[in-house]
């Protein structure tokens, strides 16, 4: 049963990656594209330029999520540093259960940000409606708060989070 989830979990890793090698590549490749099309033939894809800032936010919101996986995100960790090995344990605890509160109301709020551009659609580029383009942020935050609640079980019964790799 753990070697499945391991399993399991490292391809859901290798995915998150994955996706997020695909996207940088994708808008590097349309940026140069576009500085080409610009720059040699006065013209350029007329959608490019919107694509490209949802692609921003779709690399930033999955870059998030990959770097939540193994706590590897931005924090500051000066109380810890001068508590015994009980209160690290408790201070990560608190610390990581309001992290998980806080992605879960973003991905409340994005999701009611999302409901309300599905309800009044509008093309983001190309004819591809902007809830769509919008709906990673909901995604995100979710699977971000399930991460930092299930880092808070491990560091709860085991003092840190237990290494994801397989």
């Amino acid at each position: 049963m753990k070697q499945a989830l391991a399993r399991v979990l490292w391809c859901i890793h290798r995915l998150e990656d994955l996706l997020l090698v695909g996207l940088l590549l994708s808008m590097i490749s349309i940026a140069f594209t576009q500085i080409v099309l610009r720059n040699g033939f006065d013209g350029g894809i007329a959608w490019a330029d919107s694509l490209l800032r949802i692609m921003v936010l779709w690399i930033a919101l999955i870059g998030a999520l990959v770097a939540s996986r193994d706590q590897r995100h931005i924090n500051i960790d000066l109380i810890s540093r001068f508590l015994p090995p009980l209160g690290k344990r408790v201070a990560g605890v608190v610390s990581t259960l309001f992290t998980m509160m806080i992605c879960m109301g973003l991905a409340y709020y994005s999701f009611e940000f999302v409901k309300m551009e599905y309800e009044s659609p509008s093309p983001a580029f190309a004819q591809v409606p902007t809830w769509a383009c919008e709906s990673i942020m909901p995604i995100a935050f979710t699977l971000m708060a399930i991460r930092y609640f299930i880092h808070s079980v491990q560091m709860a019964i085991m003092g840190s989070p237990v290494e994801s790799s397989v």
